[in-house]
Formats: structure tokens, sequence, C-alpha cells
């Protein structure tokens, strides 16, 4: 189960909290306590994270969370994605959904253009200060790359993403949902992409939109399609063994697995924001915290289970991937989800 670094839900939360909401009865809801705020490395699962969303647009009547100067009404996406999935190329979708946004609101300006072999979708804020955090501009881009890659039935590799402020604290995160070269202030929010991609036809039915409107966010913070990312590929063989305990194959086996060179190998995953070294510790804290948080199993057995050599082990890795011993951090889970019951 994925988890989602506490920053995001902090960013949320502000949007409603900026409008004059109270935000307890949201972290009731998500099940989520003051204390688990304020501990910098804690993280929520990413049902919690989809949950909250779902939440601030039914609490403040807004798709744009109280980002923008001007509310968008619930649905105004649903509309825009059931009239451009009409259309028989991805340019074609892009470019009527970004014509649809350009006639509805003021607030955010987009375009789509060809620079030789890449295509960059621009984005300008017209009032970027209301989005303090950054977490809606942020969310933006998520939204169009993964709509994008599920209209097509694939996942579309980014090659750039542009910021147009300051590298933020929460860098690492970013690499995850935006795995590129990252570029910091710049003029204009961009992600830039193959032009080949804007060739392909839309695979998707007006019965599957429904389906994807039904499970949104979710399935706009999921990324569709076939993944074909050397970290997606490492984490599959991860996960998805048939050993109990966790096994991590070595650096250069991996390589011959998939028949490159380990430089080559190297080389492709600091391409993609990441190294072998943080797919394993990623992998390592949100099981973690799954089978502490939700399978109630011992300090003891998850060490076991994740490989480590002693529990101590273990339980020093836990404090520094969430802040917390591992027995602080279940109680305050305990105490969310007693509170989020009541």
């Amino acid at each position: 189960m994925a988890t989602v670094d506490i920053h995001y839900v902090k960013a949320l939360l502000s949007c409603s909290q900026r409008k004059g909401h109270s935000i307890e009865s949201l972290m009731l809801d998500i099940g989520i306590t003051p204390a688990l705020l304020e501990q910098p490395d804690a993280r929520v699962y990413g049902e919690q994270m989809s949950q909250l969303v779902k939440l601030t647009w039914d609490l403040l009547q807004d798709e744009f969370m109280g980002c923008t100067q001007h509310p968008c009404k619930q649905g105004v996406f649903a509309l825009m994605a059931r009239h451009a999935l009409h259309y028989e190329s991805l340019q074609a979708v892009l470019e009527q959904g970004i014509h649809f946004y350009n006639l509805f609101t003021e607030d955010i300006q987009m375009s789509l253009v060809c620079r030789g072999d890449l295509v960059e979708l621009i984005a300008n804020f017209k009032d970027p200060y209301l989005d303090p955090e950054h977490f809606y501009q942020e969310f933006w881009l998520v939204i169009w790359h993964r709509f994008a890659s599920w209209v097509i039935g694939k996942k579309i590799p980014l090659i750039q993403v542009c910021f147009p402020y300051e590298k933020p604290v929460n860098f690492n995160e970013l690499k995850d949902l935006f795995p590129c070269d990252h570029l910091f202030n710049r003029s204009a929010l961009t992600f830039s992409f193959s032009a080949d991609y804007l060739a392909c036809s839309p695979v998707r039915t007006q019965h599957d939109l429904s389906r994807f409107l039904k499970y949104s966010p979710a399935d706009l913070i999921t990324i569709p399609g076939e993944e074909q990312s050397y970290k997606a590929r490492i984490r599959s063989i991860l996960l998805y063994q048939k050993s109990e305990i966790l096994l991590c194959p070595s650096f250069e086996q991996l390589a011959i697995d998939f028949n490159v060179s380990s430089q080559t190998l190297r080389r492709k995953l600091k391409n993609e924001g990441t190294s072998y070294p943080q797919i394993k510790e990623d992998i390592r804290r949100d099981q973690a915290i799954e089978k502490l948080c939700s399978q109630k199993l011992s300090v003891s057995e998850i060490a076991r289970l994740l490989g480590f050599s002693e529990p101590r082990s273990f339980t020093r890795a836990f404090k520094q991937w969430t802040g917390l011993m591992p027995k602080a951090y279940l109680e305050i889970k305990s105490r969310s989800s007693d509170s989020a019951i009541k």
C-alpha cells in the first residue's frame, strides 16, 4: 500500500483552513490526529489522501480547492473530459480540454506547445499566492499527466517538469510524482514529453470515463497504463515475489535480468530521480507501516519479514522513516482510528 508524505496532508488541510473552515472534522474523517501533523516525517495511506481530496471538494464546493480567485463547481472536470474524449488523437483531446478550461476560467490559463520532438503543457496560475504551499499547482500537473496517460492506455514518460518557485523541502516526494528532470524558479508551470504520443488514438469509451470519474481522485493520483520505468519494474520484482520474507536481489543481478549493464541501469534510475537503495528503503518503509498498523504484527515479526538482522535495526530504521518509534507511531494511529469511529 503506497503512503503519502504528511506535507501534502497539511497543505490540503490549509486549503480549507484559509477559507475559514475548521479542519478538525476533516482530520477525524480520514483518521489522523494533530499529533501526527506535528511529525515532520509522518506518512498517511494513499486512500486517506484521496478521501481528503473528496472531502475538500465537498466542503468548499470547489474543484480548485480554494487555490484560485474564483471557485470551480464540481463536475467541470467531468464535463471537460466527456467533451474532449470524442476526439480522435491525444493531441486533439488535450487541445480541446485546454480550450475548455481557457474559456471556463481566467484563473488558470493553459497551452500546448510543440518544440521539435518535444511537447510542453504549460499552465499559468493568475494568483499563485492563493496556493502558498504550491499544492494545487502540483496537483494540476498530476491531473493532466494522469488523464493524458489514461486516455491512451499507457503511461507517458515525462522528460522535464518546470516549477515557478524555489526548490521545496519535499523535493523527494516530487521525484515520485514526476520521475524526470526538475527545474525551479522558471517562468511557468510546465511538463514536457515526447511529441510522438500526440498521434496516439484514445482507447477509452464514455463508459470507461464513468468508471474513471467514479473512483476519482484515486485514479488521478494513480499512474494508469503500462508502467515502463525501471523504478516500477524493480518495485514489481520486490513486491510480487513468492518469498514470505522481502528478498532484494543484487544490483548486478537486476541489470542482468533487464539485459543492461550495471552502469546503464544506474544512469537510468538516476534519470528517473531515484536509486536502488532508495527504492528498497521506500518499499520497506511502506510495508513496515502497513504491517504495523493494518496487520498488527509485532516489531520482531516485521523485522524478520523485511529482512532486518534484528528488531533493533528495524526500530532505528523506522524512526528514521517516520520520526517515531514503532510503538509511539502505532499509538498515534490507534488514537486517530478511535476518534474517527466516534
